[in-house]
């Protein structure tokens, strides 16, 4: 189908069963193709390398004009010996492997982006050629997650993944980001949840009656991040000082990681004594493996508790404010949560304060 397109005639095109194309009559190659599902109207041109003949997309319809078209049509012929898409990305899955490949190594939050990719993204993206990738389709995403799950997930899910396509055009293994207008408004407001000392207590005593219990005692104990207790292995304790590696440490960039010292009180020894050395792993079933929470088992402890509106995080910032209550100086109890000190006296300051921290620790045992 070929007609003279202009602002009007485009227009008036209707989407189809099928997807179709109309090319242009005054610039050659220039192409318009309607989608389908949604009707999206993208531009693409055809431009040469030797005798191999490949589509460039150019932009969106009303977003980049008929004149805009023809000039970036132009521009894409002029630049036909820039550097192709390898062979092997065709699929958006294609491009989240070598994404993937690329970013994992030093991102921090790698493991949510992964989540949100294997839970929500694959299912909707993975098969499609990039080529046909649009906005509409993450907003169809982002409707569906937040429809299955909440509006706040669905948002998430779009800020983890959107990067990818940016990170695609810098690598020219797209022409433009398909993403870059998705809007992901919804944010998660800062929680503030502190427990009173009652429901300390009540958690407490609730871990007695759990088969996961230990856990959950040293995580109040210790006031360390759930995954580096879900995650430590005995290895990594040499008599009363447990060391957390700086690969599983959480920093902002992965380069930027310390390992990180927490002195053992006589409470957090007596849960580690206690428990079997069945595998590598200090806690979980087996101890061959990492735990792996749920929502099913932190429901299950806090019903046990009957402390209504209660996270794991927040045993740690309750943990932290027991802790400065009893008079433990801030400085120290940011020593003991691991929180980075950017201050310039941190770059001379090379002390590891193991026993101010542990007596910082010994405050939480005092229930």
């Amino acid at each position: 189908m070929q007609a003279k397109l202009t602002e009007t005639y485009i227009t008036k095109l209707k989407h189809k069963s099928e997807r179709y194309d109309v090319r242009d009559t005054v610039e050659r190659g220039l192409v318009l193709r309607v989608g389908k599902k949604f009707g999206a109207k993208h531009w693409h041109t055809f431009v040469y390398r030797g005798s191999k003949r490949r589509m460039v997309r150019l932009g969106l319809f009303p977003h980049m004009s008929v004149r805009d078209a023809r000039m970036a049509a132009i521009q894409a012929k002029a630049n036909a010996n820039a550097p192709w898409t390898p062979e092997h990305i065709k699929t958006v899955a294609n491009l989240f492997e070598e994404y993937r490949k690329t970013r994992e190594p030093k991102m921090r939050a790698w493991r949510d982006v992964q989540s949100a990719w294997d839970v929500w993204g694959e299912e909707f993206l993975g098969y499609l050629k990039l080529t046909d990738v649009s906005i509409h389709h993450g907003r169809e995403l982002r409707n569906h997650v937040s429809k299955k799950s909440t509006e706040l997930r669905g948002s998430a899910v779009i800020r983890y993944i959107r990067p990818m396509f940016s990170w695609a055009v810098d690598e020219s293994l797209i022409d433009e980001n398909p993403w870059a207008g998705l809007k992901a408004t919804a944010v998660a407001r800062p929680r503030d949840r502190v427990l009173t000392n009652e429901e300390w207590q009540k958690v407490w005593d609730a871990t007695f009656k759990d088969n996961l219990g230990a856990y959950f005692r040293f995580l109040m104990l210790s006031a360390q991040r759930k995954d580096n207790v879900a995650s430590m292995k005995w290895e990594e304790i040499h008599g009363n000082l447990w060391t957390i590696p700086a690969e599983k440490f959480k920093a902002t960039k992965k380069e930027s990681a310390k390992a990180h010292e927490v002195p053992l009180t006589p409470a957090l020894i007596e849960i580690l004594e206690n428990q079997p050395k069945r595998g590598p792993f200090v806690f979980g079933p087996t101890g061959l493996k990492q735990l792996r929470l749920g929502s099913r088992e932190k429901d299950r402890l806090a019903k046990k508790a009957g402390v209504d509106d209660r996270r794991l995080h927040d045993l740690r910032r309750t943990a932290a404010t027991r802790m400065t209550e009893n008079k433990i100086p801030r400085f120290i109890v940011k020593r003991v949560l691991g929180h980075a000190d950017r201050s310039v006296t941190a770059v001379y300051d090379r002390a590891n304060y193991r026993e101010e921290k542990r007596q910082a620790l010994n405050v939480l045992s005092k229930n």
